[in-house]
């Protein structure tokens, strides 16, 4: 699960066979849940010069999300230490 450099957003992560994304925001910590989100927005999200604008665009308002709270899950889950996503040439020229 990526820690993101970004002023809104502290960590994704991405379930692929159910399509949800997960975001975790810096402001308060509470958790997002967006369903039915394509790998390919995922992956770019994480790699997005500005992760922030990419959420802001790409998929607040367009996927449907819910607080996973509501969920009855706790977001305590989360790993505590951080970690960095790969920003190889390779996973940053995939798709482009």
């Amino acid at each position: 699960m990526p820690y993101l450099q970004s002023n809104t957003i502290e960590a994704v992560s991405y379930d692929e066979p159910a399509h949800q994304l997960k975001i975790r925001f810096r402001a308060d910590g509470h958790v997002m849940v967006y369903e039915d989100v394509p790998q390919e927005t995922y992956d770019s999200l994480i790699f997005a010069d500005s992760i922030s604008a990419f959420f802001e665009t790409h998929i607040a308002g367009i996927y449907r999300g819910r607080n996973e709270c509501l969920d009855g899950r706790s977001a305590a889950a989360w790993p505590s230490r951080p970690a960095s996503p790969s920003r190889s040439p390779a996973a940053l020229n995939r798709g482009r």
